[in-house]
């Protein structure tokens, strides 16, 4: 996996999921919902095609799903494994 991401999407994509697990630790999931659909634009517009932008896109996938979940039973926690799991596929700053 290349590391050539511009640092500028790298810094949004680093502050848009830490602003994700701090709303998912804090039980915001309005602002959770609204940091993880926007990491997911600039992953899909910014990230190039690959394995990287593929692991993005499925991580903010499976954010929403768990914070939406249909049986009103949040899972919060496991959201939050997610977005670090996200966090460590991006480049170091």
């Amino acid at each position: 996996m290349s590391d050539d991401l511009p640092s500028d999407v790298v810094t949004v994509l680093s502050q848009l999921l830490a602003r994700t697990r701090t709303a998912l630790a804090e039980g915001d999931h309005a602002t959770a919902r609204e940091t993880i659909t926007s990491a997911e634009t600039v992953a899909t517009n910014k990230v190039p095609a690959g394995d990287r932008r593929d692991a993005l896109l499925h991580g903010c996938d499976r954010v929403l799903a768990l914070i939406d979940a249909e049986d009103g039973e949040n899972e919060s926690d496991v959201a939050a494994e997610y977005v670090s799991a996200m966090e460590r596929r991006l480049p170091a700053e």
